[in-house]
């Protein structure tokens, strides 16, 4: 055997061997190369639509806002959409104004079935009263300002007066009312507000938590008052809004009457209280 040929014929082998091996690698490193590319171009495209397409829900709920505020606002801009519960909020600018109106008021929406909305109030601000007022319950109130119930509940009661216990808070009452811009003195209301505490601290001690009414409103909606040329006697009439820990809202008609010789005589609905 010539006494080189063991060399040669396992430097042959070894050279297929490394050849074999290298081929594989750099296989690898393309196909490595290849998935990096298409993971990258994948990453590169949900990017684009990310940001280029909204997420779809938001886009319907700004134009539906869009298209109901402009029913008030022709020029309104909706920005800072929020909706639960059947319910939405948003800021509405009018770019044409001055003032409050061109830097944008907080405006409430309802929600219709159909995805459509319905504008149903704008403000500067509103309270848990007004909130109430408009249908919106307090745990929805909550969800549309981001906050916990709790802290929802504590600014109604602190919106209201409420100090805890049976006895409800009163809010609304020393405004103006029609017909005639009339005003409720504080001696009337201290009578007003003694009968009503009466009457409605007994139902608040039959009543679980969140239920109790906290609050007593008086809206200026259907308010009235005359005067009887015979007897002296003035009657107004309130429309009263009772709202419990939870947010619930009712709401009453209330007459008080007064007239000569310390007269007083008060109606929750139709039925007289004990003064």
């Amino acid at each position: 055997m010539p006494p080189n040929s063991y060399s040669q014929n396992s430097n042959g082998m070894n050279g297929n061997q490394y050849a074999s091996n290298g081929y594989g690698k750099t296989k690898l490193r393309k196909l490595l190369l290849i998935a990096i590319a298409v993971v990258t171009t994948i990453a590169f495209i949900a990017l684009i639509i990310h940001f280029s397409h909204p997420d779809n829900q938001q886009s319907k709920d700004i134009k539906s806002a869009t298209a109901a505020a402009k029913k008030q606002t022709p020029h309104a801009k909706v920005t800072e959409v929020k909706v639960a519960d059947g319910f939405a909020v948003a800021i509405v600018s009018d770019p044409t104004a001055k003032g409050q109106a061109n830097s944008g008021n907080q405006t409430y929406f309802k929600v219709n079935e159909d995805g459509s909305m319905t504008q149903i109030a704008n403000g500067s601000s509103f309270n848990p009263v007004a909130l109430s007022g408009l249908g919106i319950p307090l745990s929805t109130q909550a969800k549309l300002s981001g906050r916990a119930l709790t802290q929802a509940q504590q600014d109604l009661a602190a919106t209201c007066s409420y100090g805890g216990g049976n006895e409800p808070g009163y809010i609304g009452f020393d405004g103006s009312f029609n017909p005639g811009e009339w005003q409720i003195d504080a001696g009337t209301f201290d009578g007003l507000e003694q009968v009503l505490t009466t009457v409605i601290s007994n139902k608040n001690a039959q009543a679980d938590n969140g239920k109790k009414i906290i609050c007593v409103n008086a809206t200026r909606e259907k308010s009235n008052a005359t005067t009887d040329r015979q007897t002296y006697i003035s009657a107004f009439t309130l429309e009263l809004q009772f709202i419990t820990g939870s947010g619930t809202v009712a709401t009453h008609s209330f007459t008080f009457a007064v007239g000569p010789n310390h007269y007083h005589s008060y109606t929750l609905d139709g039925q007289k209280i004990q003064a």
